[in-house]
């Protein structure tokens, strides 16, 4: 089964976390294990019809009886979290794809790994602390909430063999929020693996940087990205499909996914951000001016591949395999 691959799971249990995060409990209709997965994994799931959002898997990957995610109601949101919090009802069935990996931990080397949690980016990591504690490797998850109301998971943390672990900061904002990063990052370590609000991230990454940790050994889990500001004016190329021969030109000021709707055809997106990989597409022809956080250095200096939800192209022509 190959990650893009659909298939129904019914929804064994609903959980109100707090009062923002529900975690959702999924398992196989057929009764059988649900496909392998490794921490850091994600799943996409179709709450409703042309409605698909990503989420990672909270669960040890050892655990193959079910699928276990966490949504926050995000009010500001595009409806994917008001559909998951609104639509799934415990009994109920939905449409999930195998589960994916952007955000592995890496294997081999020795010393302490830091797990950096901002609010709800504590998902893939609590799936990384099982395995990490079931493998007696060195680590710390460090959990950064607004207050202690705001802890999802806590009845996993605290029935787990690896609670002590497990260290708790509220409302910590900059300065202080600096100063508290820069003391846990100060002892140096094999890596960092970090997921949250970019604002979180950023915070942490340059707290890395000015303890000296190598660029390299942070890992990062994107929730979104900023969508690049276009320039009216500027910047316009043509696009042709290269299964019906439609040419349209991209102006500076939309992106190629509203071009291509515009023109009426369809194009399965999800975020919209860069983030996911729904809307990846083959590159035949042209410079393709990445600004995803999906694809992979190596693959965007290949050209092969674009994300045309938030990217560009440099030259006069992008001929695109759709």
């Amino acid at each position: 089964m190959t990650a893009n691959t659909e298939f129904e799971v019914r929804i064994r249990k609903v959980r109100a976390e707090t009062s923002e995060i529900r975690s959702f409990e999924f398992e196989a209709t057929s009764g059988q294990s649900l496909p392998p997965f490794e921490a850091g994994a994600h799943i996409s799931i179709t709450p409703i019809p042309g409605l698909t959002r990503q989420y990672s898997l909270v669960n040890n990957p050892a655990d193959r009886s079910r699928y276990l995610i966490g949504v926050k109601r995000e009010l500001n949101g595009r409806g994917g979290s008001s559909a998951m919090h609104n639509q799934l009802q415990e009994g109920g069935t939905v449409r999930i794809t195998a589960p994916r990996n952007n955000f592995a931990l890496r294997s081999g080397g020795k010393g302490r790994r830091l797990l950096l949690a901002g609010g709800i980016g504590v998902t893939p990591l609590l799936s990384m602390a099982q395995v990490l504690a079931s493998e007696e490797e060195d680590f710390e998850l460090h959990y950064f909430a607004r207050s202690n109301a705001e802890i999802a998971f806590r009845d996993l943390i605290l029935e787990s063999g690896w609670s002590d672990r497990v260290a708790y900061h509220y409302g910590l904002v900059p300065p202080l929020l600096t100063e508290v990063l820069q003391d846990i990052l100060r002892d140096g370590g094999h890596s960092i693996y970090l997921c949250g609000p970019n604002p979180f991230m950023d915070v942490v990454r340059h707290c890395a940087e000015v303890t000296g940790w190598p660029r390299d050994t942070v890992i990062l889990e994107h929730f979104s990205a900023e969508v690049p500001v276009l320039t009216p004016g500027e910047g316009e190329f043509v696009l042709r499909l290269a299964k019906s021969g439609i040419e349209l030109v991209v102006p500076s000021d939309r992106t190629i996914i509203e071009v291509i709707r515009e023109a009426g055809i369809e194009i399965k997106t999800s975020c919209e951000q860069g983030v996911c990989g729904t809307c990846i597409t083959e590159v035949i022809e042209g410079e393709v001016e990445h600004h995803d956080l999906f694809l992979s250095p190596d693959e965007q200096e290949g050209g092969r591949l674009i994300m045309p939800c938030v990217s560009r192209c440099t030259s006069r022509l992008l001929v695109l395999n759709i």
